[in-house]
């Protein structure tokens, strides 16, 4: 009986198989024997037989070594990367369930079923059951760990993560994007068309941005310009366990809202089921946060700047919204999850999922709020934005210099507690220069300035910081030429921060 040793990643579960695809892209229909329970999305290293009937049968191993030492096998790796397959074969894929991510020595991955990032090991041990009922495993990125490695903003060909590994230029493309950007949180879904079927599987998560801080957090949240400083009494920690726990849940949605047992959805395929996702995740979060001794008030402050998205979220001079921002706002999913009855139910993973979900389908927009050219807040939403907008945010366009300075010293304690957790490397350090200034508010950017003076290689950060500022200064001439560049067919095409700003 022929044997080979395989070594892919799960990616859909269908007609009572699973589909495996290898390192080379080949793709097979396995039966797993044993004891093993493969997740959907992980790595997995096993020996593939043929039985009478040819049906491919898998049985798991925890090591190559452990699978070459049990017989005779073919290995199938990575074709004529002869980089990957040395790489692949010196670690130890053995870890099919939820892992974190992060870059090892040299050019490898470090897989961990847990996360030194208290806030991190908090969010994925918080939606780690469920995750794993569902067999989807969930690949989150360790941003600590990426933020102190070595890389070039400019190519991060020296910089191994799964999207990488996983041979899908797409995702890697996603996560180049997102790291020179400035971590900007996200769930990278795949959706493969094996044999007419359309199969998703979670590539990575990228859970919080290590340099935004507080005042980052909200202002991207909320739409909100610099023009205004946010209100909401929470700490970093806070901040980073809404963050990490919303982009968690969103990697488990096209399971929970999928139709049937073993359904998937596609919730890209339309805003209005974005939307529908965006409001699963954020009530787990919720959910999850005040279950595990979270503050309500904090919660109740998250709504209210999903909320006020309608309000700062509008294109100057208009009733119209910018794209997505009508996807985002999912405070009415928030505030039912913040009901007494909600919470007494929604103590466990699963309760907590299973919660999510029906508030998901219950307090989604309709469809029809999706379907025209623009988006439009109604005018009971525009009014109600608008209030929430004035409890928690601060304008700084208007303000007196004594009230300035008294909000500055709200934004000094918060770059000195960012500064502090950076501060143990250098290349967390200067990136926390370049990264953090783009969420600098008006008005505070000499506070920025004096709490980031020292930090190691800063200087060169903050030339970079000029350069770029020189160039941000004609947003009109900076916009054509990005999307010159990008081939972006409109105005409401996304701009990246990174490679296109250097002249």
């Amino acid at each position: 009986m022929s044997e080979n040793l395989v070594v892919g990643t799960v990616r859909a579960f269908r007609n009572g198989r699973h589909l495996v695809v290898g390192r080379d892209g080949t793709a097979m229909d396995v039966v797993f024997d044993g004891e093993g329970s493969p997740k959907i999305g992980g790595d997995v290293i096993g020996v593939v037989t043929r039985d009478e009937n040819g049906t491919a049968r898998m049985t798991l191993k925890r090591t190559v070594t452990e699978a070459l030492l049990e017989g005779r096998s073919r290995i199938t790796l990575a074709g004529t990367r002869a980089d990957l397959s040395a790489r692949l074969l010196a670690k130890v894929l053995s870890r099919f369930r939820t892992a974190v991510i992060a870059p090892g020595s040299g050019v490898t991955i470090e897989r961990s079923p847990t996360s030194d990032d208290p806030d991190l090991e908090w969010a994925i041990s918080a939606f780690r059951p469920e995750a794993d009922r569902l067999s989807v495993a969930l690949n989150v990125i360790d941003v600590q760990a990426v933020a102190r490695a070595s890389w070039k903003p400019t190519a991060l060909k020296d910089l191994t993560l799964p999207a990488d590994t996983e041979g899908n230029g797409r995702a890697m493309h996603d996560l180049a994007r997102l790291l020179r950007s400035g971590f900007h949180p996200d769930c990278n879904r795949m959706i493969e068309n094996i044999s007419g079927m359309r199969e998703i599987s979670v590539n990575f998560v990228l859970p919080y941005s290590p340099f935004a801080g507080v005042t980052g957090f909200c202002r991207e949240i909320a739409s909100m310009d610099k023009g205004h400083f946010p209100l909401p009494v929470m700490t970093i920690s806070d901040a980073r366990r809404l963050s990490s726990a919303r982009h968690v849940a969103l990697a488990l949605a096209h399971s929970k809202l999928g139709a049937g047992a073993r359904g998937q959805a596609d919730i890209d395929q339309s805003r209005r089921a974005a939307h529908m996702a965006n409001c699963f995740a954020d009530a787990a979060a919720v959910l999850a946060f005040v279950a595990s001794g979270g503050s309500i008030r904090v919660a109740e402050a998250y709504a209210d700047l999903k909320e006020a998205s309608l309000h700062f979220g509008r294109r100057v001079g208009t009733s119209e919204l910018h794209r997505d921002v009508l996807g985002e706002a999912t405070h009415r999913a928030i505030r039912a999850a913040l009901r007494e009855d909600v919470l007494a139910r929604a103590t466990t993973s699963k309760d907590i999922v299973a919660e999510a979900v029906k508030i998901a389908r219950r307090m989604a927009l309709p469809a029809n709020r999706f379907h025209g050219e623009a988006d439009v807040a109604s005018e009971m939403e525009a009014v109600s934005a608008q209030v929430a907008a004035a409890r928690i945010a601060f304008n700084l366009r208007d303000a007196s210099y004594a009230d300035v300075e008294r909000v500055a010293q709200t934004y000094r304690d918060e770059i000195r507690s960012l500064v502090e957790l950076q501060s143990g490397s250098d290349q967390a350090a200067s990136r926390l220069v370049t990264f953090g200034a783009i969420h600098v508010p008006l008005r505070l950017g000499h506070v920025f300035d004096e709490e980031t003076r020292h930090l190691p290689t800063a200087e060169v950060a903050i030339r970079a910081q000029s350069t770029v500022g020189s160039v941000l200064a004609d947003k009109g001439r900076l916009a054509r030429r990005l999307r010159a560049k990008t081939g972006a067919p409109d105005e409401d095409a996304p701009l990246e921060f990174g490679d296109p700003l250097v002249m």
